[in-house]
């Protein structure tokens, strides 16, 4: 029975991989994740880079990554694993641990918090495979770590559900998208008007900002990725709820 491993990988700059990730996405026949081109040109950069500093193997036989370029062979096969396919997909990964070990990882970050995987490994639990977690980056701890706010107490939301509310007393941490992201500032400035909020936007880049909600607002260059939107509520704060 192969084993299961959570991988997280950079958010932005890739020399934020850990050598336990790469040995792992380098050696394993088998990786699933949301964009199979992406994460197989992330693979190829690896294995250039360090297969031979670390003495891995890449795993062999070849086989093509479909969506590539023509004639461009990789070493591993890849499982696209999404949100609206993730379900659909639990059997075929389960047919693949069968056989060997598998790679579970998302786009950017630690797979399954705010991102697909959680039904894969509730499901390789229960058919008794092992799972193993390679740690690394993650957003919200990223931001969380470096914006100047509470981190005794915090709430790791991801993206708003419909409905929301935040309580008093702790950092919340949220991810949204640049387009919606003026609104969401807006909401918060009138919902929670004594709340400190700042907006991490482009982490572990170039152009990495940690900045307030309001200078955010006014600034001219607006990220183009997702952000990271960190909420202190202090404990007495006089907010609308519902708005």
């Amino acid at each position: 029975m192969g084993i299961l491993y959570i991988v997280a990988t950079p958010i932005g700059n890739l020399e934020d991989i850990s050598l336990r990730a790469i040995k792992t996405l380098l050696g394993v026949p088998v990786i699933a994740c949301e964009d199979t081109r992406r994460t197989g040109q992330l693979v190829k950069i690896l294995r250039e880079r360090y297969s031979g500093i670390i003495g891995i193997t890449p795993y062999d036989p070849p086989l093509n990554l479909r969506g590539g370029r023509q004639g461009e062979l990789f070493t591993k096969k890849f499982i696209s694993v999404r949100d609206f396919n993730e379900v659909m997909m639990v059997p075929r990964v389960l047919e693949e641990l069968a056989r060997g070990d598998v790679a579970l990882l998302c786009d950017a970050g630690t797979p399954l918090l705010s991102d697909p995987g959680f039904k894969v490994v509730r499901a390789a639990r229960k058919a008794g495979f092992k799972v193993v977690p390679i740690p690394g980056p993650f957003a919200a701890a990223a931001a969380l770590s470096a914006s100047g706010l509470p981190t005794n107490k915090f709430m790791f939301w991801g993206f708003l559900p419909k409905d929301w509310d935040l309580n008093p007393g702790m950092t919340h941490v949220i991810y949204e998208s640049p387009v919606r992201l003026p609104k969401l500032l807006k909401t918060l400035k009138g919902r929670y008007p004594e709340a400190e909020v700042v907006v991490a936007a482009e982490m572990t880049k170039i152009h990495e900002s940690f900045l307030k909600g309001e200078d955010y607002l006014a600034e001219t260059t607006k990220a183009k990725g997702e952000v990271t939107v960190l909420v202190y509520v202090p404990e007495y704060n006089n907010h609308t709820p519902g708005v």
